[in-house]
């Protein structure tokens, strides 16, 4: 018989186990997460700081091009319901989903602009770095026409209401006394519009137009100052002679609300986050 200790198998039962590495946790009981460590400044920045960026980069980029956008408004052509410096919130996703960083191919659509909107869309006469932000107010298939400032759209002039100058807050006092102020009611909505007194007539009038397929007429509610349907792609001395549309493909949401508001820097408090219509 062999004096010699009889050899434990590993699996065996009694054979000793290595010590397990102490997990280090910590304040709260988790786990560590331990330190990466690497190579070069360059491995470091790119796994640490460029990766995530550009992901997060990636997904605003997707969500803004798609869902949910924001614009600067730069003029008061749609004053006295936006006003210059207000970031207004668009829903991109309002009449169809787009192709991410396209800005006329759609993967589906579920809806079309309606006359009373506000809605962004690229400029028709300067190209699409520039943005603007119109009221719709005639649709394709209606006929609409403008006489001293006032709409007929299909042959019925909307409702008009006047307005005291002084209920706007935040319009110059000044140039609000130069201007009359009225009620526009568009399929049961009212929105405030306003004219300049004194204003000379070319562009307070257009004649008569059936509006095309996949066309939209869009004008500004200070009447006066936009530059709309009533002037796109046009000479001054051809302003009330016609009028130009804005093609449905050049839509890319309605606006709702205003996210902040700023006068030269300095904060309209009363503006922020109001609904628009």
């Amino acid at each position: 018989m062999s004096d010699e200790p009889e050899k434990q198998s590993p699996e065996s039962p009694d054979a000793p186990r290595p010590a397990k590495k102490p997990v280090k946790r910590g304040r709260f009981g988790f786990k560590k997460k331990e330190k990466k460590t690497y190579d070069s400044m360059t491995g470091y920045l790119w796994h640490e700081w460029i990766k995530p960026l550009g992901l997060i980069f990636i997904i605003m980029g997707t969500f803004r091009l798609t869902l949910v956008d924001w614009f600067d408004v730069p003029t008061g052509s749609m004053e006295p319901t936006i006003m210059a410096g207000d970031r207004i919130v668009v829903n991109k996703s309002a009449f169809g989903l787009r192709v991410p960083f396209t800005k006329d191919k759609w993967i589906l659509h579920w809806g079309t602009p309606h006359r009373g909107e506000i809605v962004v869309c690229y400029s028709p006469d300067q190209g699409d770095e520039v943005r603007l932000v119109k009221r719709i107010v005639a649709e394709p298939g209606d006929t609409i026409e403008m006489r001293d400032g006032r709409l007929y759209i299909n042959d019925q002039a909307p409702e008009y209401a006047e307005l005291d100058h002084h209920g706007f807050e935040y319009i110059d006092p000044v140039v609000a006394s130069k201007h009359e102020f009225f009620t526009e009611t568009i399929d049961g909505f009212g929105h405030p519009v306003m004219l300049e007194t004194g204003r000379p007539q070319s562009i307070r009038n257009f004649p008569k137009t059936t509006v095309p397929e996949d066309m939209y007429v869009m004008i500004g509610d200070n009447r006066d100052h936009s530059k709309d349907s009533r002037a796109w792609n046009m000479t001054p001395d051809q302003w009330g002679t016609r009028i130009d549309f804005m093609p449905g493909e050049r839509i890319q949401g309605r606006a709702f609300a205003v996210a902040f508001s700023l006068d030269h820097w300095k904060p309209r408090w009363g503006r922020f986050f109001q609904k628009i219509h």
